[in-house]
């Protein structure tokens, strides 16, 4: 038998893409890089990883669980806040009007007269301007409410939102106004580009635009991305895909205008591993007896499923498929001990629990994943003590039952991390590597403490053993860790929190409807505990250590070009785009 090598592999991949590419007419234009040369190689391993809305309250509130406290800072008590470096990102994005005026964070510069990424003209006598325009709402701002408003950076201003999360502004409802989204800024982190509010990495023209795990790739190395939610959310999906909606999740072969096709058949990074499985559960009521529970094909349709579940070893994405199922988490690790990069073997794994809108088993503050089962909406959504309480149980399941059969067939977050690094490593040439926890957003969407602390500290795991494989892998001469968040929400912690933490329980305090008894607000209220469900643009922070560390260190009130024209700095602060070229950098510059 002949073994090819890798470049061989990785040659047979390309040919395969750009067919495709030319087929559905799709051209991945490389619009923020020049043309690749010879790669010179850096940095060995980038590792990237984001906690989906954990802003600066979120890490404390996690930290506080851990019996720490502090008032400003990095703080202490969490894995990520042991690496040497730390920063505040902002994670703002653009805001476009149409012919009605409307400046809205969800616009591209297009007419959105073909929902098809990028067929649709440009709306008439657009031209990109780089001035700040914040707007009056969170979608952006109002019909000429604001003659001046001409702007389509969004921008932040310290003085109205706090230099920092620890140091409040002047204008409370600030933090609300255009806030952005988890496709947006993972565009940015992954491109250095800023877009709106929906993309997946492609510009406001709906241009597409190279992503760091391309990059990666072109330059040897093995890609992965792996996260606690669909593989095709968001914050994946914009490392491995190019289109204008991010609710483009999956589409029926051979369709490529959506983010599961690209992932499996363009990009094709060696190891997808999240949520997403179709077998929600999701009913009201225990089902009878020989009844399967519901499947719900959102994230993946049944074509696709079909193909990798009817041939888990030889399918057409050439992709070894694992799934939720019996013993998950060690059929994981033995089937990642097995896999080769440097033989073009690929993982793709999807999981998530039954209720639970397609992620992973949720934990709580106690570690217990009690919630297990139920919906991650509808706390907020109830303004009250009216959580979800009704699992999807099958017939002859308890709570007990259902919570323990969904902890056994779907991995943890953590466990995933380790699989894709047991993948990745095994690649002499290095590799880029995204983890998200991406249900801290969903706990913090949902005003759910209780949740929200637990999937802070599951991310931790995470980070820890990261940490701890980086150290027994070349150390941090040979790779580059950055912890950070997408974006915020808007939660604020009360003086008291830490002591009600402890007298009571983060479920206690989750169910208590006065903010001043639970000792937090989400808003800009602080009378009113759940009065807001939604992200905020505050800066985010940054954790990180490495090789190539001193890209972002040196960033610092630092601008950046965009569309042509020169942005400014913030003092004090990064920008997102400076944690792509942190990445960019390290991973080695085409000469």
């Amino acid at each position: 038998m002949v073994i090819k090598s890798s470049s061989q592999f990785r040659f047979k991949r390309r040919l395969f893409t750009t067919v495709l590419i030319i087929v559905v007419g799709i051209f991945i234009t490389l619009t923020n890089h020049s043309s690749p040369a010879t790669p010179v190689t850096k940095t060995k391993n980038v590792i990237l990883m984001i906690g989906d809305g954990m802003g600066w309250e979120m890490a404390r509130a996690g930290a506080m669980a851990k019996g720490y406290n502090y008032t400003s800072g990095k703080g202490e008590g969490l894995s990520f806040q042991t690496l040497d470096n730390y920063a505040l990102a902002t994670t703002y994005g653009t805001t476009i009007a149409p012919g009605n005026g409307v400046f809205s964070t969800g616009n591209s510069a297009l007419s959105n007269s073909n929902p098809i990424t990028g067929a649709s003209p440009i709306l008439p006598g657009f031209k990109f301007q780089p001035q700040f325009n914040p707007g009056d709402k969170p979608s952006g701002g109002g019909k000429n409410l604001n003659p001046n408003a001409v702007g389509n950076l969004v921008g932040y201003d310290p003085q109205r939102g706090g230099i920092n999360p620890w140091t409040p502004g002047n204008d409370p409802e600030y933090i609300k106004y255009s806030y952005p989204d988890s496709a947006n800024t993972a565009t940015t982190l992954y491109t250095g580009v800023k877009s709106y509010n929906n993309a997946i990495s492609v510009d406001i023209f709906e241009k597409p635009l190279e992503t760091i795990l391309k990059t990666a790739a072109d330059h040897g190395k093995s890609t992965g991305i792996v996260t606690s939610v669909p593989v095709d959310h968001a914050t994946p999906g914009a490392a491995a895909a190019n289109v204008n909606r991010r609710n483009k999740y999956d589409g029926d072969y051979p369709t490529l205008d959506n983010i599961l096709q690209q992932e499996l058949r363009i990009y094709q990074p060696t190891v997808i591993l999240g949520g997403g499985h179709p077998l929600t559960g999701a009913s009201s009521q225990p089902l009878p007896t020989g009844v399967e529970p519901p499947t719900k094909f959102e994230y993946i349709t049944k074509t696709t499923y079909a193909e990798l579940s009817k041939n888990p070893n030889q399918n057409r994405y050439n992709y070894t498929f694992l799934e939720r199922g019996k013993d998950a988490a060690d059929k994981l690790a033995t089937t990642a001990a097995k896999l080769d990069p440097n033989m073009g073997d690929r993982l793709l794994g999807l999981y998530g629990a039954r209720g639970q809108e397609g992620n992973l088993p949720v934990s709580t503050a106690n570690g217990d994943y009690s919630n297990t089962g139920l919906s991650n909406f509808s706390l907020f959504s109830s303004q009250g003590q009216k959580p979800d309480t009704v699992r999807p149980l099958l017939a002859g399941e308890t709570d007990q039952s259902f919570i323990a059969k969904e902890i056994n067939e779907n991995p943890t977050l953590d466990d995933l991390t380790k699989a894709a690094l047991a993948v990745l490593s095994k690649d002499k040439d290095g590799f880029w590597l995204m983890v998200e926890g991406g249900d801290i957003d969903w706990a913090a969407h949902d005003d759910n403490i209780d949740n929200m602390i637990g999937t802070v500290l599951d991310f931790d795991k995470a980070v820890k053993t990261t940490i701890d494989w980086i150290k027994n892998n070349g150390g941090w001469e040979n790779n580059l860790l950055i912890v950070t968040a997408d974006h915020d929400h808007y939660l604020t912690l009360n003086p008291n929190f830490s002591e009600l933490l402890k007298e009571k329980s983060a479920e206690a305090l989750t169910a208590e409807s006065d903010s001043m008894k639970a000792g937090h607000f989400w808003g800009s209220n602080p009378q009113i505990k759940y009065g807001w469900g939604n992200h905020g643009n505050r800066p985010v922070p940054v954790y990180y250590q490495g090789k190539g560390a001193e890209v972002l260190t040196n960033s610092v009130g630092k601008g950046f070009r965009l569309y042509g024209d020169d942005i400014p700095g913030i003092g004090g602060l990064v920008d997102q785009i400076h944690i792509y070229q942190t990445q960019r950098k390290a991973i080695g510059n085409r000469e």
